[in-house]
């Protein structure tokens, strides 16, 4: 499969960038049904990438987490794993969408002839 090209990736922002600025603006908010529920919405929808994206973010910023203890500004660990998921699944939603738009672009591939001329040509 030929690698996604830059304007795919431009074009994904349409759907990563509303779902990222939704999960802000809910968790803000305080309603926690609803916090729930975009936030389930965005794990399922970033599925299968969220796993190596989270990863890549726990890896990231432990560093950062690490550090601010040490300066004596400990943070929670529950709300600090919270965003490590979160983050992991909007960059999900982000591959997925630039994985479809590219989908989307590529040219039709034309139909082979089949098996069926060959067969009548062996005999």
């Amino acid at each position: 499969m030929r690698k996604p090209s830059r304007r795919a990736a431009w074009l994904a922002l349409a759907a990563s960038a509303p779902l990222a600025i939704g999960v802000v603006a809910v968790r803000a908010s305080g309603d926690a049904d609803l916090s729930h529920a975009v936030c389930a919405l965005a794990i399922v929808l970033g599925l299968p990438w969220i796993v190596p994206a989270m990863i890549a973010v726990a890896v990231l910023s432990a560093p950062l987490y690490v550090a601010l203890h040490w300066l004596g500004h400990p943070q929670p660990l529950a709300p600090w794993l919270a965003a490590v998921v979160l983050i992991g699944a909007v960059i999900g939603v982000h591959v997925n969408a630039t994985l479809a738009i590219a989908h989307l672009r590529r040219p039709r591939a034309r139909a082979e002839r089949g098996l069926g001329p060959f067969l009548r040509r062996a005999h």
